[in-house]
């Protein structure tokens, strides 16, 4: 539960992964203490045994900076009783793929993300203005990628932790 007096509230959220069959993956994810949720991601057909039968783990990823900065227009509006209605948000995010696995310099990198915020709204522009702001620097998933931050990784091979 949020602390609006002391402006703090920690959230963990996890996801674990496995393989069904090929490219198809099944991950249950969810915030530490709330329903887990299962996901299921295939490749496509540009990919040898991709079926397309889902979204690929990229899509959910940009869905998912779309759907929490949405999150936030709303969660905004909503407390400060603002009048809003056909609020989108799009995101669309540029990667390179380059290198080979067989002589082992494949790498992919992102290259841009677009966020584009669509909102009307009969509200004052600076406080739809305000608003913008606010869901930007709210979102969980645009600070992650707007900004570095540090990655820990751990690594197990036959139960045992190694290094690499």
């Amino acid at each position: 539960m949020a602390n609006e007096e002391h402006g703090t509230r920690h959230i963990e959220v996890s996801a674990e992964a496995s393989t069904i069959e090929g490219w198809k993956k099944l991950a249950r994810a969810g915030q530490k203490d709330t329903d887990q949720f299962t996901i299921v991601a295939d490749e496509g057909p540009y990919m040898p045994g991709g079926e397309g039968t889902a979204p690929t783990p990229l899509t959910y990823f940009v869905a998912g900076m779309a759907l929490c900065v949405l999150s936030q227009v709303s969660n905004i509006a909503m407390r400060k009783k603002l009048n809003i209605r056909n609020e989108r948000v799009r995101v669309t995010a540029k990667y390179i793929e380059s290198g080979s696995i067989l002589k082992g310099d494949k790498q992919g990198e992102a290259t841009g993300y677009e966020v584009e915020m669509l909102i009307d709204s009969d509200e004052p522009r600076e406080v739809m203005v305000d608003l913008m702001r606010m869901a930007h620097r709210m979102c969980f998933a645009e600070d992650s990628i707007g900004r570095a931050i540090q990655l820990e990784y751990k690594h197990q091979l036959n139960g045992e932790e190694i290094e690499i």
